[in-house]
């Protein structure tokens, strides 16, 4: 399900101190053909689905050097915006948990958030806010994204926050991936491509083209993908195509004839900006639909069936699509 496969890990730029090369970076945290840990707070609630399922997962020890493979992690900080935290949280580990780097994660939200889907005390045990994370050095960044698609950047309450946030990673001239809005966000912000909202929720599975095959980031996938998509806001291809005139290290990695831009990786800052959804689990299209079936969507319009995700006997999903997802989360990496 995902191209994601090596956004973090292939984010990491070059580290012009050091002197090192993103390749031989790498090798530091990697083990030659295993997977490696990855340390959360035990009490996470994905630690323990996260080992039923045979993912590698080990406590995060603020006083261990390496982890137990030997090798010092890389130190990924996510900043999760989206309201229910848990089922991202899962999503995100257990791609993170399919690469042979060895990965310490650490949860982020800002200052002024407050988290109201979130149960009492929750983010005080598991997060940090941005304040407390100034002083860490960070290898990756995951930025996720957040239900206030219909909101001007500037009129969401912790934007001057965020702005903050994304000088912050450019200054520890580390790796970022972000996703949907988080996607949005971060490259109207480095680069000034704006948002549009579309005449309905652009929601289901539509196939993309792989653009630039030879792409790190594309390396596995077959030149048509299917990809999760759940949002009501577009990049439009004008605006992509100057962007990438006047800051040449942008490449538009995927795109789709339906429903646009839908991957964009920056060179030079080593940043992967992800419209889409590949890190979605097969059924959440399913969970998202019935929730707005429910509750209705933030714009108010009634939700339509998930496009080329549910077969003729709905609501059973469409197994063929959920297969080409499938095989694709194959060789999903994240960091």
């Amino acid at each position: 399900m995902r191209a994601m496969t090596h956004a973090v890990r292939h984010t990491l730029p070059p580290r012009a101190a050091s002197g090192l090369a993103r390749t031989n970076f790498r090798s530091f945290h990697q083990t030659p053909s295993v997977l490696g840990p990855i340390a959360l707070h035990p009490e996470l609630p994905c630690f323990d689905l996260l080992r039923k399922e045979g993912v590698w997962v080990v406590p995060a020890d603020p006083s261990r050097k390496n982890d137990i493979s030997g090798l010092a992690p890389l130190q990924v900080c996510v900043l999760n915006l989206m309201p229910l935290k848990e089922p991202t949280e899962l999503q995100l580990c257990r791609m993170m948990g399919r690469t042979n780097a060895a990965v310490e994660v650490t949860w982020c939200v800002p200052d002024n958030y407050d988290g109201k889907n979130s149960a009492p005390g929750y983010l005080d045990k598991f997060y940090k806010r941005f304040s407390q994370i100034k002083c860490n050095q960070f290898d990756g960044f995951i930025v996720t994204g957040a239900p206030i698609e219909h909101l001007p950047f500037e009129q969401v309450k912790y934007w001057a926050e965020l702005e903050e946030f994304f000088e912050f990673i450019r200054a520890q001239d580390a790796g970022m991936l972000s996703l949907c809005w988080g996607a949005m966000a971060s490259i109207y912000h480095f680069h000034g491509v704006p948002k549009h909202i579309t005449k309905r929720k652009e929601f289901g599975v539509f196939e993309h083209q792989v653009m630039l095959k030879a792409h790190t980031l594309a390396q596995a996938l077959p030149h048509d993908v299917g990809i999760p998509v759940s949002r009501h806001t577009t990049w439009q291809q004008a605006d992509v195509e100057a962007a990438v005139k006047k800051a040449p290290q942008l490449q538009l990695i995927l795109n789709s004839s339906i429903v646009g831009p839908c991957l964009i990786w920056d060179d030079e800052l080593g940043h992967a900006h992800m419209i889409n959804h590949f890190e979605y689990d097969a059924d959440t299209l399913d969970s998202e639909y019935r929730r707005d079936k429910l509750k209705g969507t933030p714009t108010g319009e009634p939700i339509h069936v998930p496009h080329a995700y549910y077969p003729r006997e709905f609501p059973k999903p469409n197994a063929q699509i959920l297969d080409r997802m499938d095989s694709c989360a194959s060789s999903r990496v994240v960091v």
